[in-house]
């Protein structure tokens, strides 16, 4: 397990960007509301269609993981490209859940490749 958790700190993704420029990408996500409001709900699925859209790209990703007796107890993944994210456009939709009500977000965001490669470098180097 711990060579897993390890794994995943040290992962690094890095995307070919030959020449700066803005780019779209689009990111889907979704929320389970069970008992929480429905504006929290679209938030967190906004929030999930947004990292989808930045995992499309150049992306830091780090992942933690805690297990108490085989059971995960907590989950975090954080991602370096937050900052040059623009969002032009949201859309949700409703289903009906076995759970509950099934909010999805479709997301549509413009990221400047420049931006996010200085603020990588500057992270990565923060970190060693």
């Amino acid at each position: 397990m711990r060579k897993f958790l390890a794994a995943i700190v040290l992962m690094i993704l890095f995307a070919s960007t030959a020449h700066a420029e803005i780019k779209t990408y689009t990111g889907y996500g979704e929320y389970l509301m069970t008992d929480e409001t429905i504006d929290y709900a679209k938030e967190q699925a906004e929030l999930y269609a947004q990292r989808d859209a930045l995992e499309k790209v150049c992306v830091f990703v780090k992942g933690q993981s805690l297990m108490i007796d085989n059971e995960l107890t907590d989950d975090e993944v954080t991602t370096i490209s937050a900052g040059v994210l623009h969002v032009t456009d949201t859309k949700f939709s409703l289903d009906m859940d076995e759970g509950g009500i099934l909010i999805k977000s479709f997301v549509t965001a413009q990221i400047d490749t420049a931006e996010l490669e200085k603020l990588l470098e500057q992270a990565i180097k923060e970190r060693r």
